[in-house]
């Protein structure tokens, strides 16, 4: 019995090693989604400022020929596709970060299960141990006392 918990405990300990790597990979992920939703928010705003900057700069032109003006708003308008561009990639990093944060959760999960089996296998093993260890001095006491008493 104690040699199967013995080797319950060793099985245990390897799962609790590959889930830590699980853990670990999953906190990677979560780390590059978040990584990736901040640099596209970085671009949104900065192609926002581009826009707002675009415009007032139409708007103090005070010797603007038409063609200045098209090709302003031209940009403008390239610049607002971009944005929307970007909107739908952080829309996706967000999504993809949501999905990100709920495998790690799951693997924090798993990996908290697993360390709980661990620790009570391991409290059953000392239980186990305890007592064996118990009879052995019972039975060495008896022993003791029967060759003490057959000596008198």
């Amino acid at each position: 019995m104690k040699d199967g918990l013995k080797a319950s405990l060793k099985r245990l300990e390897r799962l609790v090693q590959i889930r830590q790597t699980y853990v670990s990979v999953a906190e990677a992920g979560v780390k590059n989604a978040e990584r990736e939703v901040r640099q596209l928010e970085a671009d949104e705003t900065k192609v926002t400022g581009n826009i707002q900057d675009t415009q007032a700069g139409i708007a103090y032109l005070q010797s603007a020929s038409g063609h200045d003006l098209h090709t302003g708003e031209k940009y403008i308008a390239a610049l607002k596709i971009h944005r929307k561009q970007i909107q739908q990639s952080l829309e996706k990093a967000e999504s993809n970060l949501e999905q990100r944060r709920g495998e790690w959760t799951e693997a924090m999960r798993e990996q908290k299960v697993i360390e709980r089996v661990q620790e009570r296998r391991l409290h059953q093993y000392e239980r186990e141990d305890d007592v064996e260890t118990q009879k052995s001095q019972d039975d060495n006491t008896i022993a003791r006392y029967v060759r003490n008493r057959l000596k008198d």
